[in-house]
């Protein structure tokens, strides 16, 4: 069913672009967005200019300066995330030394309350 849905899509699209395209060549002038993509296309043109004539300055002797500056930049720019975020995830990545020192404590809850019950109880007094 969807086959059959995107072809109907594409079918009217078709006959879409072929309507414009004739009524295009009919009027002897541009109405289905080549207006628009010529614009574009000369802002491409333009930008790329400006980049042929600012590459074409570029001193080849230092080449080798300018990558390695470029390597360095990125390493630290890597070593400075990565510690951000090992700063940030340290629980994550870390595993908890035991306290030696601290006692376990009872093994449930209600072997704990029992324990508590027995602390408050008076001295020589213990209920059955």
């Amino acid at each position: 069913m969807v086959t059959l849905v995107i072809f109907i899509i594409s079918l009217v699209l078709l006959a879409l672009l072929f309507i414009m395209k004739s009524l295009e060549i009919y009027q002897g002038r541009k109405i289905f967005l080549e207006k628009q993509f010529e614009n574009f296309d000369a802002w491409i043109a333009k930008i790329l200019l400006k980049i042929k004539f600012w590459w074409s300055h570029v001193n080849f002797k230092n080449a080798n300066l300018i990558f390695s500056w470029l390597v360095v930049s990125i390493k630290a720019l890597a070593i400075g995330i990565k510690r951000r975020f090992d700063h940030e995830q340290t629980h994550f990545f870390t595993k908890r030394e035991p306290n030696i020192t601290k006692g376990k404590g009872s093994a449930s809850f209600f072997l704990k309350n029992v324990s508590d019950y027995k602390k408050n109880l008076p001295e020589g007094r213990i209920e059955k």
